[in-house]
């Protein structure tokens, strides 16, 4: 399948993204907010990778101090504007940390702005630190363990979209649309471990 992948106007994306497609026999083209528009007929699939924090405008809400942290707005409307198009499509879209949120967002749903200071959980480690890891639960008892690199989670899921997995302190992890082939996890599959494979299984 050839995918969509979305970069922002602060950092290129890592080629991780790429190379774990290519693992699983997939290509992939990385759109940028400066570039041409991409129509979604020319893509089999998108996916929503890793990145900052969306405006907080877009989920109804104000910045919180030590809440938000950089955003990117180019990115957002990019992101958004692809999503809806894939969305309207029904093709497959895929979400990893910020693109679960993204998605989230997208179909009308809330994100907790910055967990430790509302809801006193951390999910990501201090700079510098190694990279924090825990277990995730899926529906009917699956366990695995997974990395975790994010200060920000989904509140209320939006329209179509249930929450498949939680970390042991109630966090969302993952979620799927009821209908549409929409899968999204908040941890990094591209850097190994699980993930992949359940993302991309209703393809």
């Amino acid at each position: 399948m050839r995918f969509l992948l979305t970069g922002g106007t602060l950092n290129p994306l890592k080629d991780e993204y790429l190379s774990a497609l290519a693992r699983h026999g997939h290509t992939g083209e990385i759109v940028y907010p400066d570039d041409p528009y991409p129509h979604a007929g020319g893509y089999d699939a998108l996916l929503l990778p890793g990145g900052g924090d969306i405006d907080p405008v877009r989920f109804g809400a104000s910045f919180l101090e030590n809440g938000s942290e950089t955003t990117d707005i180019p990115r957002d409307r990019l992101e958004f504007a692809v999503f809806t198009d894939f969305f309207s499509l029904k093709k497959p879209i895929l979400g990893i940390c910020r693109g679960m949120q993204v998605i989230n967002v997208a179909l009308g749903g809330t994100i907790w702005q910055d967990l430790p200071s509302q809801c006193g959980l951390v999910h990501a480690a201090p700079e510098g630190a190694p990279p924090m890891a825990h277990t995730v639960v899926f529906a009917g008892g699956r366990e695995y363990t997974v990395n975790s690199y994010h200060h920000q989670a989904i509140r209320l899921p939006g329209r179509g979209l249930a929450v498949t997995a939680h970390s042991g302190d109630g966090t969302a992890e993952a979620l799927e649309h009821e209908t549409l082939p929409i899968r999204a996890v908040q941890w990094h599959p591209e850097k190994g471990g699980f993930g992949m494979e359940y993302l991309l299984k209703r393809l």
